[in-house]
């Protein structure tokens, strides 16, 4: 028979076992390159780094005959934002966008149109490259430095290796043209995620309008006592509810994109750089 102080230490030795095991298994962080630094102008709209918090707002009521768990509201300078709550209050969403920005840009990341060669190559003037030939070879190093689902380590290793292997007196020409292209190939890429990210951001515009008008309906067709339409609606707005929640979270890993290809440009810059 097993006595409860040792069943005890039994079980706490198991529990830490399993933790340990569980912090051995988890996904190691992305690494972002030494040195790199986001390029571009501080964030619009962004709050500054570790603010003071605030003191807490007295709540709005919700309107009368409004469902359990409407919307409230948001007041103040901030942003305008729109909080929209299933029924029942199960879940909330909010939606920020930066008022003062023309670009429907839902990202937390800072809004950088173009990145600036300056940031990310240390090297020659890119212009210099224009006449630079280029072989089948540097052709095929860039197709395969720009695909992201090259790891970045393994792409920085088949660069320096493509250039150190020329005579030196070509080196520099040749790394400056491999990344002249490489620029002007992910850079294309990024603004094209970019425009696709904005219109994504512009869907869950119109999605956040429509969820604030379901949710006014189900509240005028509660205080009509049309039980059944409300009940339609209301299944209608936990619909489109959990919709906008999946296309937020996704947005999430999207939004990480542009931020990537700045990091590959800047690591790849970098490597190319110290073999000149």
């Amino acid at each position: 028979m097993i006595r409860p102080a040792r069943s005890l230490a039994l079980a706490a030795l198991f529990l830490a076992s399993s933790a340990v095991s569980a912090a051995a298994q988890a996904p190691a962080p992305r690494e972002i390159p030494d040195g790199f630094v986001l390029p571009g102008p501080a964030p619009t709209g962004a709050a500054p780094a570790m603010p003071a918090a605030p003191a807490a707002p007295s709540p709005t009521p919700a309107p009368a005959g409004a469902p359990a768990g409407a919307p409230v509201p948001s007041t103040g300078s901030a942003a305008p934002s729109q909080t929209f709550v299933i029924p029942g209050g199960a879940s909330t969403t909010r939606l920020t966008t930066g008022g003062n920005h023309p670009h429907d840009w839902p990202c937390v990341q800072r809004r950088i149109e173009r990145v600036d060669e300056r940031q990310v190559w240390t090297g020659p003037d890119l212009d210099t490259a224009e006449a630079a030939p280029r072989s089948d070879a540097m052709r095929a190093l860039v197709a395969t430095l720009s695909q992201r689902r090259v790891p970045l380590p393994e792409a920085e290793a088949k660069a320096v290796e493509f250039v150190t292997a020329l005579p030196e007196d070509r080196r520099g020409a040749a790394a400056t043209a491999i990344f002249a292209d490489l620029f002007a190939q992910l850079n294309g890429e990024r603004s094209q995620i970019m425009r696709g990210i904005e219109r994504y951001g512009a869907k869950q515009q119109d999605l956040a309008t429509k969820l604030r008008e379901e949710i006014a309906a189900l509240s005028a067709l509660r205080s009509g006592g049309d039980a059944a339409k409300a009940a339609d609606a209301q299944e209608a707005l936990a619909w489109d509810t959990r919709i906008f929640e999946e296309r937020r979270r996704s947005l999430t890993y999207v939004c990480e994109v542009p931020t990537l290809i700045e990091q590959r440009l800047f690591a790849l810059g970098r490597a190319l750089a110290k073999v000149l």
